[in-house]
């Protein structure tokens, strides 16, 4: 058994793989082999310390991977010896003993059965992904004649919240900093493209509404592209923020938006937990989401993959700012 550590606040170089033994596991838990990680950008902050909840060191990683169930606790139901299953991210900052490993120990309540058709690799990328973009699209009512804004749409859940919204019957505008990545958001259903570096938002996006604004922004850039998100909101329309990306430091990520600017709109973070805390939403997104991926309308998009002995060139990947999808660390 091997897993991912690191004992030092920093950089990708400060992540070690090292062997280790499991404990037994517990009545309410399984014990899964590992084959595919999805790494995630707030795992890169968790280990820069730029996380809202501090690592305490020396700390395990991971929140969401695939693998075959290896053993099964007195207590659990549902989950068999053999079955292949889905480890979603129902804690913060890791699940269960960490799921950078090749093997893990999780609580039985953060298993799914895995979706079929789909390989270890691929829905390594569906569930972190798909879940904050259901939770965003889900906050209010979106379907035929809405405008949804979705910026960073080239992010893996930016590319799902893309996809999710247009199966939704929404106008999807999407953004992505310059030109050159327009076709990538076309071919995943945006209607509108806006290159933030070399086009004006607000005036592509009332060009395209008929000066109406959109219903819903959903934004994890931040910074001054929020306070032009906000100018994009139609009368009654609602920004839900769920990142930072302009700020390397959650914990310092500011909001700057005259007053008046709110007027009869409304502005929100948004985290995953108040999804997966509460169990009838919880369950419908589980059941949008393998039905979308069932139907082909979510097509989770991969950008690299790595072996768990190369974790730190996947973090350098993960901040390297261009993402074309997930990156995803296999074990085998």
């Amino acid at each position: 058994m091997h897993h991912v550590t690191f004992s030092e606040i920093g950089g990708p170089e400060v992540l070690k793989v090292e062997s280790f033994e499991l404990p037994e596991i517990g009545p309410d838990e399984v014990r899964v082999s590992i084959e595919a990680i999805g790494v995630n950008r707030f795992e890169a902050l968790y280990r820069r310390n730029f996380y809202v909840v501090p690592p305490s060191l020396p700390s395990v990683m991971g929140v969401e991977g695939v693998g075959t169930v290896k053993e099964a606790g007195s207590e659990v139901v549902g989950h068999s010896i053999g079955d292949r299953v889905a480890i979603l991210p129902v804690q913060t900052p890791f699940v269960g003993s960490g799921i950078y490993a090749t093997h893990a120990n999780v609580p039985a309540s953060a298993l799914v059965k895995s979706i079929p058709g789909t390989t270890a690799i691929e829905e390594a990328a569906v569930w972190m992904a798909g879940l904050q973009a259901y939770n965003l699209i889900t906050k209010v009512s979106v379907g035929a004649g809405d405008a949804v804004l979705v910026t960073a749409g080239t992010s893996p859940v930016g590319s799902a919240l893309i996809q999710f919204a247009r199966d939704m019957g929404a106008t999807v505008l999407a953004t992505t900093r310059t030109a050159a990545r327009e076709q990538e958001l076309l071919d995943l259903g945006a209607h509108h493209v806006i290159a933030t570096d070399e086009q004006t938002l607000t005036d592509i996006v009332m060009d395209a509404t008929g000066s109406k604004g959109v219903k819903v922004v959903l934004d994890t850039v931040g910074g001054a592209l929020l306070a032009q998100c906000v100018a994009c909101l139609a009368e009654g329309g609602s920004l839900f923020s769920y990142g930072a990306q302009t700020s390397p430091d959650i914990t310092s990520a500011r909001v700057d938006v005259p007053l008046v600017a709110l007027d009869r709109r409304s502005l929100a973070f948004v985290d995953l937990f108040e999804l997966t805390d509460v169990p009838e939403r919880f369950a419908a997104a589980q059941e949008y989401i393998r039905s979308a991926v069932a139907s082909g309308a979510f097509k989770p998009r991969i950008d690299s993959i790595f072996q768990l002995e190369d974790v730190q060139e996947a973090h350098r990947r993960m901040e390297d700012g261009c993402l074309r999808g997930k990156v995803v660390i296999t074990t085998k």
